[in-house]
């Protein structure tokens, strides 16, 4: 079930967004590696300054993805400050 999740950071986050930012990628790679990370990248605002995050990814459910964030380093670290997630229906051009 693919999911998009859209996250804004903390107005102060952005030094804890960088030093958690490894860990963060790490993670992002395993789900990649499993087939469960469609896509994604960060929100910038109007001067092109990381502001949060966009990230489209698959998992069987929801509460699999809840399990998932549960130690996600830019929620442990408070970096995201607020999280919205839909459920989605890609487009398929092929």
């Amino acid at each position: 079930m693919p999911f998009a999740l859209i996250a804004h950071d903390y107005p102060d986050a952005l030094e804890r967004r960088l030093a958690c930012r490894e860990r963060h990628l790490a993670r992002l790679k395993a789900l990649a590696e499993q087939g469960k990370l469609l896509g994604g990248g960060v929100l910038l605002n109007d001067e092109g300054k990381m502001i949060g995050s966009n990230v489209h990814l698959d998992f069987e459910q929801r509460e699999d993805l809840d399990r998932w964030l549960e130690d996600e380093p830019y929620v442990l670290e408070r970096v995201w400050q607020q999280i919205e997630i839909r459920e989605i229906k890609l487009l398929n051009l092929g």
